[in-house]
C-alpha cells in the first residue's frame, strides 16, 4: 500500500463532529443505514498531532427500510463527511449488492476526498478467473431477466415481485417497484449491458475518486499495514480464488444453526442457456443449436406428423388420432409431456442463487491493532464457500505462521455476515475443523467479545418473511458476548441482560455511544 496520504487534502483541523479514536485505539462507528452495511473505523494515528486514519467499509441500505428506524441517506452521508473532515483514507466496498453501495451517490461524496479503494479480486478487470465468473454471472442475470419479462407478461405477479427483490440487490436503483418508470428503465439498461446498473455506477464512482489507486483484495496475500495508524494492519481471508467455493452456499451438518433452511440446487445453467437462445423465436431453457423453431417443426415434410401430434398444442392429437383409439388412454399431447414455460418457474430459485454467488465473493477482513493483538472481523455477507476458504492459506512473519483460526480466536469485534442471516455464520466449536462462530473470541478476548448486526427486523419481515436476524444466531451471539449485541434498529439496554455483573455491564457502556444516526464503540489496543 502507498505510504503516502493524498487524500488528506482539506484542512486537518478537527471539525464539531470529528470522529476521535481513543490514544492508540480505534472507534468503530456503526451507521444506523438501514438494512443495510455503513461502517466507518478511525484508528489512532501512529504520531499523536496528525488525524486519525479512516477507513469506510460499504455505504448502502435497501430503499424503504429507513423509513422503520427514521434516519436518511443524506444524514448518514452529512455525518461522515464531519466525521472524517472529508478525508478517507481507504474505502472498502465488500462486494456488488445494492444495501453495501447505493449509498455512493454524485451528491453524497460532495466533498469527499478518497485515498485508496479497496475492491475484491472479482472486480479486477486484469484478472482471468474474474473475467469468466463475470461473463457466467452476466448470462445467467440476463437470462434472468429475459425470464422475469415473460413473467410479468403472463401475469405472474408474486413471482415477478419475489424476482424484482433480488434483482434490485444485482442492479440497484432507489426504487422499491422495479415496473415503475425507473425499475424499468433500470431493467433496460441491464438487458442491454449489465454494466449500465446502478450499482455498477455507484463502484466505479468512488474507484475513480481513489487518488492512490485501486488495490485488489486476494486472500492470504501479504499482510496489509495500514498507512499512518499505530501498528494496524489488514488480513484479507476472502473471497477465495476457488470457483467452486464461489458457488459454495449454505452449511451443512454441525455447520448449521438449528432450523436453518437448505436451498435447492441451482438453477443457474438453465438461464445461462436460455440466454444463448434468445433471438426471433423467443426464450427456451436449452441452447439455440438443440432447438427446432415450433413453425420449421410442424411443417416438416419428415417429422412434421410427429410434432404435431405430441406438441401441436391442445386437442391437435384427438383430431388426429387414428380410428379406435380409446379416450381413456393418455393423448399424445397430455401437458406433462410438454415443458412449455414450467422452466420460467425456476426463476426465482436463480435470482436467489445469483444473490448468494454475489454474496460469496465478499472482501472479508481481519484488522489487526498491533502485531499479535485484537482483531477486528468484517466478514461483509460471506456464505459457506468464503468461510471454509480462510483456512486454505497463511500468513509467514518473523518464522511464526498466522492463521484463520488465530486471527479469528484474537476477534473481539464481529461484523456479523448478512444481517445474521441462516446461511452467512457457520455454527461450531473452538476445535471443529471449519472456521466458525466457535472459533472467535478466545480466552481473555472472550471478554471483550462484541458482535454487530446491520439489520432492521421489521422492514425485513415485509420482504417475503426474510429472517433477518436469524434467532438461532443471535441467541448464541448474545450469549456468547454476555449481551454486547448492537443492532441497527435497537437501542442498548441500560440495565445488564440476565447474568450479566452490573460492573461488567457498565464497563462496556462506558465504550459505547448511541445516536439517531450510529452507534460508536471504542476498543483500546
Amino acid at each position: 500500500m502507498s505510504e503516502s496520504n493524498d487524500a488528506a487534502v482539506p484542512s486537518a483541523a478537527a471539525g464539531s463532529g470529528r470522529l476521535v479514536p481513543p490514544a492508540g485505539g480505534v472507534t468503530v462507528r456503526m451507521y444506523r443505514a438501514g438494512h443495510g452495511d455503513c461502517f466507518l473505523l478511525a484508528f489512532a494515528g501512529s504520531v499523536p498531532e496528525e488525524p486519525p486514519v479512516y477507513v469506510l467499509i460499504d455505504c448502502g441500505y435497501k430503499p424503504g427500510s429507513p423509513a422503520f428506524i427514521h434516519t436518511s441517506p443524506v444524514e448518514i452521508a452529512a455525518s461522515i463527511l464531519d466525521a472524517t473532515g472529508g478525508c478517507i483514507d481507504i474505502v472498502v466496498i465488500t462486494h456488488e449488492h445494492q444495501d453495501h453501495v447505493n449509498g455512493f451517490t454524485k451528491d453524497n461524496l460532495i466533498g469527499i476526498h478518497i485515498g485508496e479503494v479497496w475492491m475484491a479480486w472479482t472486480e479486477d478487470p486484469g484478472d482471468a478467473l474474474a473475467n469468466q465468473l463475470r461473463d457466467r454471472f452476466n448470462d445467467q442475470l440476463l437470462g434472468l431477466l429475459a425470464a422475469r419479462s415473460r413473467l410479468a407478461a403472463q401475469g405472474e405477479e408474486e413471482r415477478t415481485r419475489f424476482i424484482d427483490q433480488f434483482l434490485a440487490l444485482e442492479l440497484g436503483g432507489e426504487e422499491d417497484d422495479m415496473d415503475g418508470a425507473a425499475g424499468a428503465g433500470l431493467l433496460m439498461a441491464a438487458q442491454t449491458d449489465p454494466s449500465n446498473s446502478s450499482n455498477k455506477q455507484a463502484m466505479k464512482r468512488v474507484r475513480d475518486r481513489a487518488q492512490n489507486g485501486v488495490r485488489y483484495i486476494r486472500p492470504h496475500e501479504a499482510i496489509m499495514p495500514l498507512p499512518r495508524a499505530a501498528g494496524v494492519r489488514a488480513y484479507a481471508l476472502g473471497p477465495p480464488r476457488d470457483a467452486a467455493k464461489l458457488r459454495d452456499m449454505d452449511p451443512a451438518g454441525d455447520e448449521v444453526f438449528h432450523g436453518a433452511a437448505i436451498p435447492a440446487t441451482s438453477a443457474g445453467n438453465y438461464f445461462a442457456a436460455a440466454v444463448a437462445s434468445v433471438d426471433g423465436h423467443g426464450v427456451s431453457p436449452f441452447g439455440a443449436r438443440y432447438a427446432v423453431p415450433s413453425t420449421d417443426a410442424l411443417t416438416d415434410a419428415r417429422s412434421g406428423e410427429f410434432f404435431k401430434i405430441h406438441y401441436g398444442g391442445p386437442g391437435m392429437a384427438a383430431a388426429r388420432a387414428p380410428r379406435g383409439w380409446n379416450e381413456d388412454e393418455v393423448l399424445p399431447d397430455a401437458e406433462w409431456r410438454r415443458i412449455d414455460n414450467e422452466w420460467l418457474y425456476s426463476a426465482d430459485r436463480l435470482a436467489l442463487d445469483l444473490n448468494q454467488q454475489t454474496n460469496n465473493a465478499s472482501v472479508v477482513l481481519a484488522f489487526e491493532l498491533g502485531k499479535g493483538g485484537k482483531v477486528l472481523l468484517f466478514a461483509a455477507d460471506a456464505q459457506r464457500g468464503n468461510w471454509v476458504s480462510w483456512n486454505d492459506g497463511t500468513w509467514a512473519e518473523d518464522g511464526q505462521v498466522i492463521s484463520a483460526r488465530d486471527l479469528l480466536a484474537r476477534t473481539v469485534l464481529y461484523k456479523v455476515g448478512h444481517h445474521c442471516s441462516e446461511n452467512a455464520t457457520l455454527n461450531g466449536g473452538p476445535a471443529s475443523e471449519h472456521p466458525s462462530l466457535g472459533w472467535m473470541g478466545q480466552g481473555e478476548h472472550r471478554r471483550e467479545f462484541t458482535a454487530m448486526i446491520t439489520a432492521v427486523r421489521a422492514w425485513a419481515e415485509g420482504q417475503n418473511g426474510w429472517d433477518h436476524p436469524r434467532k438461532a444466531i443471535k441467541d448464541e451471539l448474545l450469549r456468547k458476548s454476555s449481551g454486547r449485541v448492537l443492532q441497527t434498529d435497537t437501542s442498548i439496554p441500560a440495565t445488564p441482560p440476565d447474568g450479566v455483573p452490573e460492573a461488567d455491564w457498565q464497563r462496556f457502556l462506558s465504550h459505547v455511544r448511541e445516536d439517531r444516526l450510529y452507534f460508536d464503540y471504542d476498543i483500546m489496543p
